[in-house]
């Protein structure tokens, strides 16, 4: 007791086993420009809770100058142990045909609910290649959706399959050409 203090074995236990295990490593997924306020808070958050979090806007991504950083960012996902991903109101950049080779669509097919997506590769943007290599390699997506594009998503579903879809004006999506993957994306 003198040597502890007031604290009890297990306190010193827990500190040695937390101080020896390698720290979980998040990947946080989204686009950057639109959403650098709340990913600099999220990579505060995901710090405070003693986790790593790994974010291409903050030279977290070891970018390997002989391939495309789309590709660096789509392998780096593969060395963490979960992805958070935000989807605001911009889809971001359409992902290089050798970040595309990256990932193996026929095997996501089965892991999908929904194909949309996977049906037209030359519009997938690069945070969507780093989500489906999160589900290719099973690792757990936790998903977050600004309230105002979850709104417009229910619009959409609604009316997708009606002659009105491509009149619609969708106030939270920056690009309107761009909602439909979007909303796709979410399902």
């Amino acid at each position: 007791r003198d040597v502890l203090g007031s604290r009890g074995l297990g306190d010193v236990y827990k500190r040695q086993v937390n101080s020896s295990m390698a720290e979980m490593r998040v990947f946080i997924s989204s686009t950057c420009y639109d959403l650098s306020l709340l990913r600099s808070q999220l990579r505060l958050f995901v710090k405070g809770l003693g986790y790593e979090p790994i974010m291409s806007d903050y030279e977290d991504v070891l970018y390997d100058p002989r391939i495309h950083t789309h590709t660096s960012c789509v392998d780096e996902v593969q060395n963490c142990d979960m992805l958070i991903l935000i989807i605001g109101s911009r889809f971001g950049g359409k992902a290089t045909a050798e970040a595309l080779n990256e990932i193996d669509f026929d095997a996501l097919k089965n892991e999908s609910a929904n194909v949309d997506t996977l049906k037209e590769k030359e519009k997938i943007s690069v945070t969507q290649l780093e989500v489906l290599k999160a589900i290719e390699n099973s690792m757990p997506v936790y998903t977050f959706i600004d309230k105002r594009v979850w709104h417009d998503h229910a619009l959409y579903e609604k009316n997708k399959e009606t002659d009105i879809i491509d009149k619609i004006v969708f106030p939270s999506i920056e690009k309107q050409e761009t909602a439909k993957y979007i909303f796709n994306f979410i399902n």
